[in-house]
């Protein structure tokens, strides 16, 4: 089974939204797998004054190769549970981003 069918997509004319479970204050920053249909971002920045959010988009972009302006964050500022949405790739372009990198469910 490809771990990547698990993944909550919904795209829209906008981009894609992903959703994020984020982990701040770990020693990593990185996409570490996929849990619950959610990607787990690992940020080493605190969670204050949204610099942990900041750090999350930057590991999306980065990891998905797109510019940092490309990603925006939509719902769940304060809360680990977080939607991000993703302009100028379509599911197959994420999930492939994806599974270059080697991403998997945890």
């Amino acid at each position: 089974m490809n771990p990547l069918e698990n993944l909550r997509l919904k795209e829209t004319v906008d981009g894609i939204e992903v959703e994020v479970r984020a982990i701040p204050g770990a020693s990593i920053n990185a996409i570490t797998g996929i849990r619950q249909g959610a990607l787990v971002v690992k940020v080493t920045t605190a969670p204050e004054k949204g610099q942990a959010n900041v750090t999350l988009s930057k590991v999306l972009s980065g990891t998905l190769g797109i510019p940092k302006g490309h990603v925006r964050l939509l719902r769940g500022k304060q809360q680990r549970n977080k939607t991000f949405l993703v302009a100028g790739l379509d599911r197959q372009k994420l999930t492939t981003a994806l599974k270059e990198r080697g991403i998997r469910n945890v």
